[in-house]
Parts: structure tokens; C-alpha cells; sequence
């Protein structure tokens, strides 16, 4: 875990680099892809999402986790192609940099998770 600080614009920064955003979707979906078959079961998902984006934390009950993933296999039902959890990996960080606003966010993330990818895409970009 890492601290780092980030804006609304250092998401979606990345959401909209395509071709970045698709290659890191990509790599994160192979990661989770545990059995190989080409789709992120319900099981997969619950395993390694919140390595990717925090979706779990400390004050959540697993009951509002529970209400994550249920709302997202509802969506995006239950097997992901990659096509799909890039989708998914989207509007999470589009949610997240609305909730955000223009304001600076200090969060504590995974090292390789999503947010730490975009803080690093944004840098590279010269921003």
C-alpha cells in the first residue's frame, strides 16, 4: 500500500487514453483471469477487484460489499469477457473521479492497483 495524491483528472486521464487504458485493462484482467478460460467468473471478480480498485475497506460490512458485486454481475452479468470488465474498470473510475470533483484526494492504495496506474500514466504524460 501506498499514499499518493491524485484529482478527478488523473482518472479520467487514463479512461480516456485508449489504447493505455485497454493494455492495463488487459494485464489486470489476465491477473484475475485465474482459470484461463477467457472470462472473470463471479469468484475471480470477488478474489482480485479490490487489488485493482478499492472496492473493500476496513468500515464496509461485507453486506455493502455484497451490494457492490451483486449490482455488478447484474450489469455486466456473471461471466466477463475482457471487453466487459473494461467497461466495468471505466465507470468505476469515472464514478470515482465525480464523487472526487476538482479536489485533490490523499488516498492510501494498492502499489499496482488502477489509481497508482493512472497517477503514473498522468506523470507520464508531463502533467
Amino acid at each position: 500500500m501506498i499514499e499518493t495524491v491524485f484529482t478527478s483528472q488523473t482518472l479520467m486521464g487514463l479512461v480516456s487514453d485508449k489504447k493505455s487504458f485497454e493494455s492495463i485493462t488487459n494485464d489486470y484482467f489476465q491477473i484475475l483471469d485465474l482459470d484461463r478460460d477467457g472470462m472473470l467468473s463471479p469468484s475471480e471478480l470477488r478474489q482480485g477487484l479490490n487489488r485493482v480498485v478499492a472496492v473493500e475497506s476496513e468500515v464496509a460490512s461485507g453486506v455493502e460489499t455484497d451490494h457492490v458485486y451483486n449490482a455488478i454481475f447484474e450489469r455486466f452479468g456473471d461471466k466477463l469477457v475482457p471487453a466487459k470488465f473494461r467497461n466495468l474498470m471505466a465507470e468505476i473510475l469515472t464514478a470515482m473521479a465525480r464523487a472526487f470533483g476538482n479536489s485533490p484526494v490523499i488516498m492510501v492504495v494498492h502499489h499496482d492497483g488502477l489509481i497508482m496506474k493512472a497517477v503514473h500514466h498522468e506523470s507520464k504524460q508531463g502533467k
